[in-house]
């Protein structure tokens, strides 16, 4: 048979067989009709490897027995059969290392680049040994060459799988070479299969300090300045990577102060307004940069996304539901992108809630919540979610407890305008997420599910007795938990009736309150002609020097049917027809100041409740 003239080794013409029998085969191999026959050859795959590896004096043979396993590896169904094949990567790697048949070395590289594609080889290859050394010399060497661009794609194929990515830039020599590419060659399609693998590797949160530590913004930045405004007149993909890449780093908390500084905002600026898929990734970059700025240029900006977001929102849809979208296919972008995005809008200003805060929104962070924990979730997909996502599980609720809050301002006083069953399931889904047990997963999200929960049922949690509750875990109290009269940290509710002073001054670089002192004056009431009874109050002094006028009695002296609102400015229950001050709003540091005055003076017998 032809595998045993290829292994022959005697005889005066074995060379010369040798190379007529691999010949045929490479031949047969051009057909895909073959595959099946060919692999199913006891050891013809192995005896090709061993061609490739011990024919070094024969340049034609040896580039004969690389293009055969070419072939054979193009299939999806034989990528896997090819790699585990005994002696196949031994024998490849052997030939990439060679100098002199430069043929064979490319040859061998694209079949190698065909195996690092199938979805079960990409782990076991990057981990093989020896295997992404020998493709980094390639890269090094073969400046300009094809076997450069075919060993750029291998990385590629290594980033695109999410268990690689930290891995691959944990290495530490291959982001310098992915970068300096990226920087140098301007010929061949290396540059775009370079910058495409530092995009993929940039979905990683834990990789976007190492990518900007490793120049990757620079080239990449400039690559898109080059590329201009119009995506119409880009060539090529790259400048769309590039995009996906600001978009991608940009998601990344750390990352945010760098971009801003590099002036990724200014650059994606003139693509918001396009009708064009390039505004999708755009707006989402823009977005997370700016989602901790509240300056009016920034929210000129963000204006300027507003018509991005019904793109945003279908783009939450299709990846959720397995499908691509205008411009895109599924698996572009992760699910935690979409839900990200969606929870940086719903922390943004309010004609940004009032455009997502809708029915289909909410169904879909709902089943991003479902699918993560409840009845043990679901399995995840190639862009995530299901009950081993955290990220993007975590940013439902944090878009949920936004939104929640922009349509329950007051719990108890109005309620989502859903369907009931929708509104069950969703609490359902927010009581398995605090009691899920996975790593990754904080308490101060889980408290955040409490909350939007509490929300829902409109039912006030217990007042908080201890500053040590408030502090919890080293976070503040979060801003739904119900408090000072009943009505949640950050709505503009509160009263007037001084007997006390509290004055509290932040300290440098924060706006921690501090109780400074408290001065009692039990004897001073202010009686309000209309009301039933006396509010006795005592004022909080924020740093900007406004004074709170609140309770004694955290109640305020409510009934439990009692809807009025208070006003902290006036110090009262607002009458018909008034409204609470707006620039009165309460806090979380006026909350713990208020708490602690409440504990000291009480337990000193400073401040009386109102009998």
């Amino acid at each position: 048979t032809m595998r045993d003239v290829m292994l022959g080794t005697s005889g005066v013409n074995a060379a010369e067989a040798r190379l007529k029998a691999t010949t045929c085969v490479k031949n047969l191999s051009n057909a895909d009709a073959n595959d099946a026959a060919l692999l199913h050859c006891p050891g013809l795959v192995d005896a090709l490897g061993t061609v490739a590896r011990t024919t070094l004096s024969s340049p034609t043979t040896t580039t004969n027995a690389c293009l055969a396993l070419m072939n054979l590896s193009i299939s999806k169904v034989n990528k896997h059969r090819v790699f585990r094949t005994p002696g196949v990567m031994d024998a490849l790697i052997y030939v990439i290392s060679q100098e002199g048949n430069n043929e064979a070395k490319v040859k061998a590289c694209s079949a190698l680049s065909n195996l690092a594609i199938g979805y079960d080889n990409k782990i076991p290859m990057f981990e093989y040994p020896g295997f992404v050394d020998a493709i980094l010399r390639v890269i090094r060497d073969d400046v300009g060459g094809e076997a450069r661009t075919k060993a750029c794609s291998i990385l590629w194929s290594f980033a695109a799988e999410m268990k690689n990515q930290v891995p691959v830039v944990q290495r530490g020599d291959i982001l310098p070479i992915l970068v300096r590419v990226a920087e140098e060659d301007t010929t061949t399609e290396a540059r775009f299969k370079c910058v495409a693998a530092l995009t993929l590797l940039a979905e990683s949160l834990e990789n976007a300090l190492p990518l900007l530590r490793s120049g990757a913004l620079v080239p990449l930045m400039n690559i898109l300045h080059e590329a201009g405004p119009d995506p119409t007149q880009w060539k090529g993909q790259t400048a769309s990577w590039c995009v996906g890449f600001l978009m991608n780093l940009s998601q990344s908390d750390d990352a945010v102060p760098l971009l801003r500084e590099a002036g990724v905002v200014e650059l994606l600026a003139p693509l918001l307004t396009l009708n064009h898929y390039q505004s999708l990734k755009a707006a989402m970059a823009v977005t997370f940069v700016c989602r901790y700025d509240e300056d009016d240029a920034t929210y000129d900006l963000l204006r300027k996304t507003e018509t991005v977001i019904p793109k945003i929102i279908s783009l939450l849809h299709n990846t959720l539901a397995g499908r691509g979208g205008n411009g895109y296919k599924y698996g572009v972008f992760t699910l935690r992108s979409s839900v990200g995005c969606i929870a940086s809008l719903a922390s943004g200003p309010d004609f940004m809630k009032e455009r997502i805060a809708t029915g289909p929104v909410f169904e879909s962070l709902l089943q991003v919540l479902t699918d993560f924990c409840v009845d043990g979730g679901t399995p995840g997909a190639i862009v995530g979610g299901g009950k081993d996502d955290v990220i993007s599980a975590t940013l439902a609720i944090r878009a949920l407890h936004a939104l929640t809050g922009h349509l329950i301002p007051i719990p108890g006083r109005s309620s989502l305008p859903f369907e009931s069953s929708m509104e069950e399931k969703l609490l359902t889904a927010l009581e398995s997420f605090e009691d899920y047990n996975k790593d990754g997963l904080a308490r101060k999200d889980k408290d955040l599910a409490r909350e939007v929960r509490c929300m829902i049922l409109g039912y006030e949690l217990k007042m908080t007795e201890t500053i040590e509750d408030i502090n919890y875990s080293g976070h503040p109290m979060s801003q739904a938990v119900v408090n000072c009269c009943g009505f949640p940290i950050g709505v503009s509710q509160s009263y007037h009736n001084r007997t006390n002073i509290v004055q509290s001054s932040p300290g440098p670089g924060h706006s921690e309150m501090e109780v400074i002192q408290l001065e009692n004056d039990e004897d001073e009431q202010d009686i309000i002609p209309d009301e039933a009874t006396t509010v006795r109050t005592f004022l909080l002094s924020d740093g900007k020097g406004r004074r709170f006028a609140v309770p004694i009695d955290p109640s305020g002296g409510r009934v439990f049917n009692d809807n009025r609102v208070w006003c902290y400015r006036r110090g009262r229950f607002c009458r018909a027809g008034e409204t609470p001050d707006p620039n009165f709003r309460w806090t979380r540091e006026l909350q713990r100041a208020y708490v602690t005055a409440l504990q000291g003076q009480a337990t000193n017998g400073k401040i009386k409740s109102k009998k």
